[in-house]
């Protein structure tokens, strides 16, 4: 019997960990990764590949060219129709889990405020454009944003409307500071979580093992499970 290859899409607020555990996660299930940001440039015409950073650099011409639905509306139109016509897509975007109808797997990705300014400062590399008050002025303007564009155009709060997801998804507690060494422990530790998670939902691993795996892992990881629909 062939394993089923439904489409995933990720969701969570600005720095989440959305792109770095989507694009883990392609990798682990053998996935195409779908960038929202690298389709939203292309439509802009900004002409880069380093989508973890683009909002350091282009946020005021990006938010400029928001200000009417246009855009918004052209990159919903391109994903749903790429998520319509292909499976074994990780699709990182904002909007997907809400508006492309089933079948399709939706993951939120949970990370408290300051856990994300954190991240978005290791993100920037060496040496940093904005210190951690600029960070977190960065991702509380894109988070407002887009929230606004949601509710207007779809009647959806992102802050607060989850219940549609099939697992929810903590890396908060994951992050003890903002260095690249404490970064790259909480992926260390939060990536196998989601692989575990998008596996059971996929059919592909019982919840018999999700919970024995769990179980005998760090008890970090055990908590980084939220929510998570189960077949039993």
């Amino acid at each position: 019997m062939s394993i089923p290859r439904v489409n995933i899409a990720f969701a969570g607020l600005t720095a989440a960990g959305k792109t770095t555990h989507a694009r883990l996660l392609a990798d682990h299930l053998g996935y195409e990764y779908v960038s929202a940001t690298q389709i939203m440039l292309e439509i802009l015409g900004i002409a880069t590949q380093d989508t973890k950073r683009v909002w350091f650099h282009h946020m005021d011409e990006i938010e400029q060219a928001r200000s009417g639905d246009r855009i918004d509306q052209e990159l919903e139109r391109r994903l749903l129709e790429l998520a319509l016509a292909k499976e074994g897509l990780v699709l990182d975007t904002w909007a997907m889990a809400w508006i492309c109808p089933d079948p399709i797997i939706r993951i939120w990705i949970d990370s408290d405020r300051l856990s994300r300014h954190w991240k978005c400062f290791v993100s920037q590399g060496q040496p940093p454009k904005l210190a951690l008050p600029g960070c977190a002025t960065l991702i509380d303007r894109k988070d407002e944003s887009t929230r606004d564009s949601f509710l207007r155009r779809h009647n959806f709060d992102l802050f607060a409307d989850h219940a549609m997801f099939d697992a929810v998804l903590t890396n908060t507690h994951l992050i003890s500071e903002p260095s690249p060494v404490a970064t790259e422990e909480g992926i260390r530790l939060f990536a196998p979580v989601v692989q575990l998670v998008a596996d059971h939902l996929l059919g592909r691993v019982p919840w018999s093992e999700v919970q024995a795996t769990l179980q005998g892992a760090d008890p970090r990881q055990a908590r980084s499970v939220l929510h998570l629909k189960t077949a039993g």
